[in-house]
């Protein structure tokens, strides 16, 4: 998994970095082999009217269609940092495990799956091409 850290207005300093590299191993260690790159963008936004004016921007490449992407903004950097990985996590852990289910189409498809029977293309034929009564 590669790990792409940026500061834009802040202070990118040993500690900070420590702590982003060691939130991002603890909250997608368990994804390592299907996360193919981490990119975290820390940013300080002068003068924000909420107060929230630290901001950690997330990007994760699962090698699936879509990347996740997470921005979340707090009055501290190190805030940012763990609410946005937390959320980060649960959005990873959703995709890959919508990608692992089998996609089950059709009505027919659905029955015999609770029936037990198999079908390869919903055709009514079984695994050997032949009829199933």
């Amino acid at each position: 998994m590669k790990v792409r850290l940026t500061a834009r207005g802040i202070e990118l300093s040993a500690d900070l970095r420590d702590h982003v590299t060691r939130r991002i191993h603890f909250s997608l260690g368990r994804f390592a082999g299907r996360v193919r790159s981490v990119s975290v963008r820390l940013a300080g936004i002068n003068g924000a009217p909420d107060g929230l004016d630290k901001c950690c921007d997330i990007g994760v490449d699962t090698g699936l269609s879509q990347k996740v992407i997470v921005r979340e903004r707090q009055e501290t950097i190190h805030a940012a940092v763990a609410l946005a990985m937390d959320r980060v996590e649960r959005e990873v852990e959703r995709k890959l495990a919508r990608r692992a289910r089998p996609a089950v189409r059709g009505l027919f498809s659905r029955l015999d799956l609770e029936k037990g029977n198999e079908t390869t293309n919903g055709t009514g034929t079984d695994a050997n091409g032949g009829r199933r009564s």
